[in-house]
Parts: structure tokens; C-alpha cells; sequence
């Protein structure tokens, strides 16, 4: 038997093409969803029943969200729990109470952009010396999608608190943490098991907050779990 669709979703600013490194489960198929170009206006609620539409089409997905993405993801699953089959939430949380940037990023965000904003941003996603190509997709994604959609995305998540919520108990979920991220606190890792009790959280040491770049095995290697988890629950 196949394994269920899988779609990643980046986090905000973030290029499709950050997932392009990380392998699916044998059986599986993967596509990224690029909610940043194809929803406008970019909310919360628009890009949740977006990522649903994409789950729909046959039938239950498992959902790899990073960052805002984690978010995205979390709240398909609570919302459409016939339509999501697990979740591997990576450097996110379900509040953004700890948040180390989003304030200062709003207030940028709202004001004129240029290439030196969207290169300072890219460089907060992931360590120093990282490679250069990384650091231009995030400028050209960024130059292209604006900042008004970026902000309006961070606005609409930071008034979102899944801890408000009923948890979700049943789902398989993985939740993936750098330990390096200087924007999201293991903390914000941890607290996903309130609201999905069946979370298994795994810590990546020198890794920061962009774990499909620069760990794009140990993504892959989630999915995997994911996967297995999925089967023994369906047996």
C-alpha cells in the first residue's frame, strides 16, 4: 500500500525549494506548498483551508511545516482531523509568546523593503557560513512575495494560541527542534505535547532554526517515523 501524501510548507519568507533536500517514505509522493505566492490575501484562516484543499485531493496527508508552516499545519490538523494522517511540526510552536524576532520584523515588514532587510532576514534563518546559495533564494523569494504578505501572516499567527485548544490526542506527530535557533526556544518545541499529546519531540544539536536546509536528513528521517507510526496505527 502507498503511504499518504506529503506536502511541505515553509515558513514565512521561506523558498519552496528549502525542502528540496529532504527525501519522502518509499511509497510516498511530495510536493511543497507554495501558500506564500498562491494565497492573497495571506491569513492564517485562507492559507489553512488552502493546505487543506491540497490534502483533499487524496485523501488524508501527512504535513511537514516549518516555522509558521508548524503552525499551518497544526491548525489544518485540528480543524480537519479526517484530512491529516500525522505532522512533523519543525522549529515552531504553538504560540508565539517567546518569539525572539516577530515584533521587530512586523515593525520592519510594514515600512519599505530592500535587498539589505531581506539578506538580514535570511541570515537570521540559518547559521554563519552558511552556504550562499541559501542566503540569495531567501532574498530573491522575499523581494518577490513583499512584505505585505509577510506581515500579514506574522499578524495573524501571533494572535493564535493552540494552547487555548482541545488537545488532539490519536495523532502521530514528530516534532523536530535546532537547539542553535535563536528565534524559537526548545520550550516552544516541548509545548506542542499539550496540544498533541502523541508528539515525540527530537533536539538537533548544531542545527538552528532551518532544519530542511541544513538537516535535511534528519527531516527525512522524522517523515520515517512518521511513517511507520501511521502504518502500525492503521494495522
Amino acid at each position: 500500500m502507498a503511504g499518504p501524501d506529503v506536502f511541505f510548507i515553509p515558513g514565512t519568507l521561506m523558498p519552496p525549494s528549502c525542502f528540496d533536500g529532504v527525501a519522502v517514505p518509499t511509497g510516498a509522493s511530495g510536493a511543497t506548498v507554495d501558500w506564500m505566492a498562491e494565497v492573497r490575501p495571506c491569513g492564517m484562516d485562507a492559507v489553512v483551508r488552502h493546505v487543506l484543499g491540497r490534502a483533499a485531493e487524496r485523501g488524508p496527508a501527512v504535513l511537514v511545516g516549518h516555522s509558521t508552516g508548524g503552525a499551518i499545519a497544526a491548525l489544518a490538523a485540528l480543524r480537519r482531523p479526517d484530512l491529516v494522517a500525522g505532522l512533523v511540526l519543525i522549529n515552531s510552536g504553538p504560540n508565539m509568546v517567546g518569539h525572539g524576532a516577530v515584533a521587530g520584523m512586523l515593525e520592519r515588514l510594514t515600512g519599505p523593503t530592500d535587498d539589505a532587510m531581506w539578506e538580514e532576514f535570511a541570515r537570521a534563518n540559518v547559521p554563519g557560513g552558511s552556504p550562499g546559495e541559501w542566503i540569495d533564494a531567501m532574498v530573491d523569494y522575499g523581494r518577490r512575495i513583499g512584505g505585505a504578505q509577510a506581515a500579514a501572516i506574522l499578524a495573524d499567527q501571533a494572535a493564535i494560541d493552540l494552547l487555548d485548544t482541545p488537545p488532539r490526542t490519536g495523532l502521530p506527530v514528530e516534532v523536530l527542534h535546532g537547539a542553535l535557533d535563536a528565534k524559537r526556544t526548545i520550550g516552544d518545541a516541548k509545548a506542542w505535547a499539550h496540544v498533541f499529546p502523541d508528539a515525540h519531540l527530537e533536539v538537533l544539536a548544531d542545527c538552528g532554526h532551518t532544519p530542511p536546509l541544513e538537516r535535511p536528513q534528519a527531516v527525512a528521517s522524522a517523515l520515517g517515523r512518521l511513517a511507520r507510526r501511521i502504518r502500525t496505527a492503521r494495522a
